[in-house]
């Protein structure tokens, strides 16, 4: 057993900094303690002068695609050996930043299964990965964008199967398109329902069979009343969730994926923004504002709100992911207090891990990260973690 030892931990309950001691027996913390000063023979790792937190949970990444990509369709130029390469790096670079679980919500012909088993070896760095395969779809245009990425199927029955196929391969969520995509070709609508609800209804009956939840895409209002009335455990995006919407997702207890800083980090970087295709920049950034104003409501109404990012879209970095918890304060007023809770606390809830992730108590995996500031103050602190511990092996220490 060793000892974390003079740092400021969070305490989930009361979101406040307390100065404890944590200690920690092979990858999980087994207690946490009133500093008593006492001398001890036990290993002991100096966390003086950090804000210590829980490990980040982003539940909606891209492994497989680059924010350097100013049109995301790149990606289907790009040969596996590649792509698998970037999902690496990508979960690298994430991990390295704060972010210790991850659930990535479309990935690349299985690459991310094998990564997975890589991480989970110690052969590769990289978060803790929840994986949903292939996403599933209608006949649409973005399959040319994803080819990588699309399943698709239509009909209860295909719809069933495709499900399936997914879950023989490891899903730990299933990912549907209940709606059309921002970041498609033109011909596609992101304010129109794809999906029906009985269709939708067949893919949560086949997860919930398993243990699964479902994770719904969804922009268009009728899309998001569709996924929700089917039973879904989350919504992405929501960006045109009306009243309706989001009382019904409030009353089934829904949660929110919002993605915000999607359309902020395009837009912050010029060099992708100005490279962007046309139709892409133009749906993002007259969006922008009705995308913010739905998850303010959503907030506002009590509906529960778990971090998400979209990294790997253009200008969304992987690494950036703690970029989604200072928009969500700044552009969808939620307090520093909340955000930290929807990117720890709730986001495990998401996962269905709440036992085992999202916050820093007895039992609770060491995935823990360290601030020099105070993020309940200065919620821009969040982005400048200088100390990374996962699974009780500390990998980043900047101090």
């Amino acid at each position: 057993m060793r000892w974390l030892r003079g740092g400021l931990v969070y305490e989930t309950g009361p979101q406040t900094f307390r100065r404890l001691d944590l200690a920690i027996d092979g990858e999980r913390i087994v207690a946490v303690a009133e500093p008593d000063g006492s001398p001890s023979d036990e290993e002991t790792v100096d966390a003086t002068g950090l804000y210590l937190l829980p490990g980040l949970i982003d539940c909606h990444v891209h492994l497989g695609m680059r924010a350097e990509d100013a049109d995301p369709s790149a990606v289907a130029s790009r040969p596996d050996a590649t792509i698998g390469r970037d999902m690496a790096e990508a979960a690298e670079r994430t991990l390295r930043s704060g972010v210790t679980a991850v659930r990535e919500v479309g990935g690349w012909n299985y690459l991310e299964m094998a990564l997975r088993a890589e991480i989970e070896r110690g052969s590769l760095p990289g978060p803790r990965l929840f994986l949903s395969g292939r996403l599933l779809s209608v006949p649409t245009g973005a399959v040319v964008y994803y080819p990588g990425m699309y399943e698709v199927a239509t009909g209860p029955d295909q719809v069933r199967e495709a499900a399936r196929a997914q879950l023989v391969r490891g899903a730990d969520q299933i990912k549907v398109m209940a709606t059309g995509a921002m970041l498609s070709p033109q011909d596609e609508d992101a304010g129109e329902a794809q999906f029906t609800l009985e269709e939708l209804q067949a893919v949560v009956e086949e997860a919930t069979a398993a243990g699964k939840p479902v994770a719904a895409h969804a922009h268009a209002a009728a899309g998001i009343h569709n996924a929700v009335r089917a039973g879904v455990s989350s919504i992405e995006h929501g960006t045109f969730a009306d009243e309706a919407a989001l009382e019904l997702m409030n009353s089934r207890g829904t949660f929110l994926v919002p993605t915000l800083c999607a359309t902020t980090s395009m837009l912050r970087d010029a060099t992708v923004r100005d490279a962007m295709p046309e139709h892409l920049r133009a749906r993002l950034t007259e969006n922008q504002g009705v995308h913010q104003d739905a998850v303010r409501r959503a907030h506002r109404m009590g509906v529960r709100i778990a971090m998400g990012t979209d990294a790997g879209t253009p200008g969304n970095d992987h690494g950036a992911n703690a970029d989604e918890v200072v928009a969500m304060v700044e552009e969808a007023g939620l307090t520093p207090q909340q955000s930290i809770r929807a990117a720890t606390a709730g986001a495990a809830l998401l996962l269905r891990r709440e036992a085992d992730l999202g916050s820093l108590a007895q039992g609770r995996f060491a995935d823990i990260i360290g601030c020099l500031g105070d993020p309940t103050k200065d919620i821009a602190q969040i982005t400048r973690v200088v100390f990374v511990m996962k699974g009780g092996r500390v990998l980043r220490d900047d101090r």
